[in-house]
């Protein structure tokens, strides 16, 4: 009878010591850094914070005929910036700006700016975005509308 008590009471305490607050002062109690409100998704995309920020394509403009083997995208942003730094600490008025050309990834810019390589005798569809720190969209999405542009011939 006493056993079966013993048992009980062992595992009632080990039960409450692993539920226990730490007095470390440390939130994860493991030595790592507490979890950002918005941490860098892994698997799918979870709650993303939104932005105030707008971004808009200013060239080339939609039905452009564009000569030569490069053309200069630029893009502005309103309500935020443009970092060069990655971080998992997501700020909503902090980001990078993605290029799709084509409906792929083409370019993760830095800048408002870009000289880019394009090829005579093809039209481009092009499309930016302003995504957080961490290179992951904002919730909703802060997406230029999608442009066309053709590339004259040589």
């Amino acid at each position: 009878m006493r056993r079966p008590f013993l048992v009980l009471l062992t595992l009632v305490l080990v039960g409450i010591t692993a539920c226990a607050p730490t007095a470390t002062g440390d939130p994860t109690a493991s030595g790592t850094a507490a979890p950002t409100p918005y941490p860098t998704p892994v698997g799918g995309l979870g709650h993303r914070p939104s932005s105030p920020v707008t971004i808009t394509l200013l060239s080339p403009i939609n039905g452009e005929v564009v000569h030569g083997t490069s053309v200069l995208v630029r893009v502005s942003i309103t309500g935020g910036v443009v970092t060069s730094t990655t971080s998992s600490i997501v700020s909503p008025t902090k980001g990078h700006v993605h290029l799709y050309i084509n409906n792929q990834l083409f370019l993760m810019a830095y800048t408002l700016s870009e000289t880019i390589t394009v090829k005579p005798g093809f039209e481009y569809a092009m499309h930016a975005e302003y995504v957080a720190q961490d290179h992951y969209p904002f919730s909703p999405r802060d997406v230029t509308p999608t442009i066309f542009f053709t590339v004259a011939p040589a």
